[in-house]
């Protein structure tokens, strides 16, 4: 099968897909034909079906097989790159983010169990901490959309960071009203405090989640294979000016 013959059948796969034909024969094939192309070509495909006039918030939740799929091309490009190149240090802060919303996570849970508010309760400074650190993966993003998006959509393919530039902008204000919250909780009724800081972090958890998915196996694959290799210096000059996370690894900086 030619690569413009996969491209076509994936697009017919999406159409598929996204129109509410996801049975489980055709999350089957969407599976195998997706084992058998690249990061760009799945990118391809997106970007054709925008072209074609598809809404990109129709392209958001994807069947998650296709996004499985990718994992092994993930070990594949962080084994091709040195620590300290941006596709590197992205991808580490990706697991050092996906740590802050596994406690996200548990803290919120946790706080769901409680009656009422205890300045005591460690579970609170716990909240304020990974509050701090939600906003703290905006320079996260500001590098991405700064650096490493304009020369991807330089090559055409704009689908896939049009998506990530809308959830960036959507997650923001549950990021912020979080750490707002944390750090005002003994003034805010406690019940209204658990249902709100409930709706926000469930949000925010499993929408970063998938969205950082989705940047590991598809964006930053596609990004490796368009992106010139002289290219990468100038990204990494402009992520050292806009400036890291709190929680970049420090073997990544220093490299």
């Amino acid at each position: 099968m030619t690569a413009l013959t996969r491209k076509e059948e994936l697009k017919n796969l999406l159409e598929r897909l996204n129109s509410g034909e996801a049975t489980e024969k055709v999350k089957r094939e969407a599976q195998e034909l997706i084992n058998s192309i690249s990061a760009k070509e799945l990118s391809e495909a997106e970007q054709e079906l925008i072209n074609d006039g598809l809404e990109e918030s129709e392209l958001r939740h994807l069947c998650t097989a296709h996004i499985e799929a990718m994992a092994e091309e993930l070990k594949e490009l962080k084994a091709n790159v040195p620590v300290g190149h941006p596709l590197s240090t992205l991808i580490s802060e990706h697991e050092e983010i996906l740590k802050i919303l596994d406690r996200l996570d548990e803290v919120n849970s946790e706080i769901q169990k409680l009656d009422d508010f205890d300045p005591d309760n460690p579970l609170f400074d716990e909240l304020k901490n990974i509050g701090s650190k939600l906003l703290d993966t905006e320079k996260h993003h500001t590098r991405e959309e700064e650096t490493l998006f304009p020369e991807v959509d330089k090559s055409g393919v704009t689908g896939p960071t049009r998506i990530m530039r809308m959830e960036h902008d959507d997650l923001w204000p549950h990021k912020e009203r979080i750490n707002e919250m944390a750090a005002n909780a003994e003034e805010i009724d406690f019940e209204d405090f658990k249902t709100e800081i409930k709706e926000h972090a469930d949000y925010v958890v499993v929408t970063l989640r998938d969205h950082i998915f989705k940047e590991n196996n598809i964006l930053y694959p596609t990004a490796k294979d368009v992106i010139k290799e002289s290219q990468w210096e100038e990204i990494k000059s402009k992520s050292d000016e806009i400036g890291y996370c709190s929680f970049t690894p420090a073997a990544e900086l220093n490299n």
